[in-house]
């Protein structure tokens, strides 16, 4: 009959005996355990902090959009000139 427990070899050769099985805890326990990982450590931004970075985000959207609209019109132009259709 085969070994109960479960054997890996480390580099040398050697069988070690697989590590402890994980124990199963119930799901108040798993979400008591969710909210103290994810809620209870995290640092919520301030006011001051949430504005400023929104701020930034539709500068940057602008930017972007006129950036993109430069090259499309630079991109347009080019196959005018050479489809010879400016005119």
């Amino acid at each position: 009959m085969a070994d109960a427990t479960k054997k890996t070899a480390d580099s040398a050769g050697k069988s070690l005996p697989a590590s402890a099985p994980v124990r199963r805890t119930g799901l108040v326990q798993f979400f008591r355990e969710v909210w103290r990982e994810g809620v209870e450590k995290v640092t919520w931004p301030s006011w001051k902090e949430t504005w400023l970075t929104t701020v930034m985000v539709f500068i940057m959207v602008g930017l972007m959009m006129f950036f993109f609209f430069f090259i499309d019109y630079l991109l347009a132009m080019g196959e005018r000139w050479i489809l010879g259709a400016a005119g």
